[in-house]
């Protein structure tokens, strides 16, 4: 229990840490910034910031989330990225068998990096997208056999599956509906999650309908990315926790 606890301290502390670089980068690529170099700044005024004000979560509420020199309001979204990255690595710590626990926090980390990005711009890179790929094809390979084989599977009918949607959807009202990132997404996800992948797909819709709900955006054109990325990464980890019905 106390070896556990510790596990779980340290794996907290340090998600928070990798957190909130993964949002940060994501937050400088919006804005055309190097994501892996630089001082940390307000994203306002550009003050550079010193270590007592970086310290995730609780400088943010010791700061009122504003910044201490120009008084301008700091993007929630490093507060979400730290409390994301927390709960990515300690799920991964105290769920998934080692060392697959190093590739999992990693997927999670570049999925928290890309919906970053995905609900500021709309748009999901390619290059992380490949890395989220990457990760699910090792994870499958490194678990039993059929798992990438059933990954790549899933992700050509899922590529195919959406396409053809996506065709209907633009001859019927000249709208794919769903953007060309969101199905690389999914298919990238698809080498990890293989015959799963319904449930993260039907996951993300609901909570793309919670939001909606919730904020009421004047822009209907939700970004998914931020959902698929959540959902995914649940389903993931019950299916490495062996509390999936259809791991093999």
């Amino acid at each position: 229990m106390i070896i556990s606890a510790a596990i779980g301290m340290l794996a907290l502390a340090t998600g928070l840490v990798m957190g909130s670089y993964a949002a940060t980068a994501g937050l400088r690529w919006t804005r055309g910034e190097p994501s892996t170099a630089g001082r940390s700044h307000c994203d306002s005024c550009l003050k550079p910031l010193a270590f007592s004000e970086t310290l995730p979560l609780i400088s943010y509420m010791v700061r009122r989330g504003a910044c201490s020199r120009c008084g301008d309001r700091i993007d929630p979204v490093h507060p979400m990225g730290e409390a994301a990255g927390a709960a990515v690595l300690l799920a991964a710590a105290l769920l998934v068998p080692w060392p697959r626990v190093i590739l999992v926090a990693g997927l999670g980390l570049v999925l928290i990096a890309s919906a970053t990005i995905d609900w500021k711009t709309q748009r999901l890179p390619d290059l992380l997208t490949g890395i989220i790929a990457l990760l699910a094809a090792v994870l499958a390979l490194t678990g039993s056999p059929p798992r990438i084989l059933e990954g790549v599977l899933v992700a050509t009918v899922v590529f195919s599956l959406l396409q053809l949607l996506r065709f209907l959807s633009s001859r019927r009202s000249g709208d794919p509906g769903l953007g060309l990132g969101d199905v690389k997404l999914l298919c990238a996800v698809s080498l990890w999650l293989g015959m799963a992948i319904p449930w993260a797909v039907a996951g993300g819709a609901l909570l793309g309908l919670l939001v909606i709900a919730i904020l009421r955006p004047k822009d209907p054109r939700l970004p998914f990315g931020p959902m698929i990325a959540l959902a995914s990464f649940a389903v993931g980890l019950a299916r490495e926790g062996v509390w999936w019905p259809m791991t093999p």
